[in-house]
């Protein structure tokens, strides 16, 4: 089977790819280099000089570390994180970029401060979502502070991973004898109106239930009431791999980067086998 790949369906915050011939081992490392490795801007310290609100520092630095930063523009521009886990912002050059936020209230003056009154020094770096609710200040009330960001990875913190979700699915393959089916099992059928009208038309088939998700109420269907009219596998050679952003970077970059991380580990793997002497077999 040669090797195929369809982008079956893309947004701002969804990809969906299709692929035929690639082994599972492969498209599950891009799914879990999706989740882990591919780097993104988060904040990482947050220094408070001054908060008479009602929420304690540490929440406040809490929701500004889980604040989600758009990365696209931005990922070349900062060291790496593993030169940058672990170091303040005073103790390397090229890993940060400052977060200014500075808001008070009137007498008789109550509000949101949301993410969209932060001052971010690099102009290519911007919250995902400027409605974000940071914290509410009261009458009179104040918070001033600095934070700085950094590239990081999911592996070091959930806050740095781009994908909210990151799955693959085999795809379904339903094989059918339309003399077996009887009219229970037809209406068990109801939610799956492609297997439904296949054992309507008669005789015997396969059908490839490709963009189907969810089959746990066909296996039902197929082990109860259709009983030896169907049966239902799943064909590892036919991949789905689908990606959520959580808006830190676009799906289709999230792919890229994955596969690009990809290459780079297998690329350092061959050298470290060869560098030991290991010979090929």
């Amino acid at each position: 089977m040669g090797r195929t790949l369809e982008v079956a369906e893309i947004n701002e915050k969804r990809i969906v790819l299709r692929t035929g011939g690639f082994s599972v081992a492969f498209i599950n490392a891009l799914r879990r280099l999706a989740l882990s490795d591919v780097p993104t801007m988060a904040v990482d310290f947050v220094y408070i000089y001054d908060n008479t609100s009602p929420v304690y520092d540490e929440m406040v630095a809490h929701r500004l570390g889980l604040l989600v930063l758009k990365s696209d523009e931005v990922l070349g521009k900062y060291r790496p994180p593993e030169d940058c886990a672990g170091k303040e912002p005073s103790e390397v050059e090229g890993c940060y970029t400052t977060i200014r936020l500075e808001a008070s209230t009137g007498e008789r003056e109550s509000r949101y401060v949301t993410a969209k009154e932060l001052d971010i020094e690099d102009p290519d770096l911007e919250p995902a979502y400027p409605e974000t609710p940071i914290l509410y200040l009261g009458p009179s009330q104040n918070i001033s502070l600095i934070a700085y960001a950094r590239l990081g990875r999911g592996r070091e913190h959930s806050k740095w991973s781009p994908a909210s979700i990151s799955a693959l699915r085999y795809t379904p393959i339903v094989e059918y004898d339309s003399s077996k089916a009887s009219e229970e099992c037809l209406k068990c059928l109801e939610h799956y109106p492609q297997v439904r009208e296949a054992l309507s038309r008669g005789g015997k088939g396969a059908l490839v239930l490709e963009g189907v998700k969810r089959t746990s109420a066909l296996k039902y269907c197929a082990e109860t009431a259709c009983e030896g009219a169907l049966i239902v596998r799943y064909d590892s050679n036919r991949l789905e791999l689908e990606v959520e952003s959580t808006g830190a970077l676009k799906p289709e970059r999230i792919i890229l980067e994955a596969s690009r991380i990809l290459d780079e580990k297998v690329k350092r793997f061959a050298e470290a086998v060869s560098s030991a002497g290991v010979e090929e077999v």
